[in-house]
């Protein structure tokens, strides 16, 4: 596999990290394609970074980014990438709570920012598309991806935790495998 420079690595988590709209989810999908294409980290590496990101207490992006860049560069990647994806971002949300307070008084800033909020939706349903197409790919079926995910989704609103979803998920996965 290619080695990465730090600063490269770097470069890659803040430049996604912090132009990717709509969350942990889509953030991922973007770094998976973007860290396999450099050939930096295998789809094994990341499915198990994502998977010990999901089950993980805390931000899930935060727990990847550590991961992956574990992979890449060690304790240095980790800390390299999880400040790369935090500090700028962190820095954009303090300014857009402002921004969103402000929407509440200015009709026009309102609308902004709630068509905002609808196209980061729709960016988070393309990345968990996108990351469900993935394990298609990967285990050449298409029916136990599709069911989990879909499983994953109702039980979220029958008031499942994610942590108990998760694994049922874990349990469903003993299955899964030929």
């Amino acid at each position: 596999m290619p080695r990465a420079s730090l600063r490269d690595m770097s470069l890659v988590f803040l430049r996604i990290g912090n132009t990717t709209l709509g969350g942990g989810d889509p953030t991922i999908a973007a770094l998976q394609r973007e860290l396999i294409r450099r050939g930096w980290i295998t789809q094994e590496q990341f499915a198990l970074a994502f998977a010990l990101a999901r089950i993980t207490p805390g931000t899930n992006m935060l727990a990847f980014s550590a991961a992956a860049g574990w992979y890449i560069f060690g304790l240095a990647g980790a800390l390299g990438a999880v400040l790369a994806v935090t500090i700028p971002s962190s820095l954009l949300v303090v300014w857009l709570t402002g921004i969103y307070g402000a929407g509440t008084q200015i009709r026009w800033l309102g609308a902004v920012v709630a068509s905002t909020i609808a196209a980061a939706l729709g960016i988070m349903i393309a990345a968990a598309l996108t990351l469900i197409r993935s394990q298609i790919i990967a285990n050449n079926r298409w029916v136990i991806p599709l069911l989990i995910a879909g499983g994953a989704f109702g039980l979220r609103f029958v008031g499942l935790t994610p942590l108990e979803i998760i694994a049922l998920a874990g349990v469903a996965g003993l299955f899964w495998r030929p």
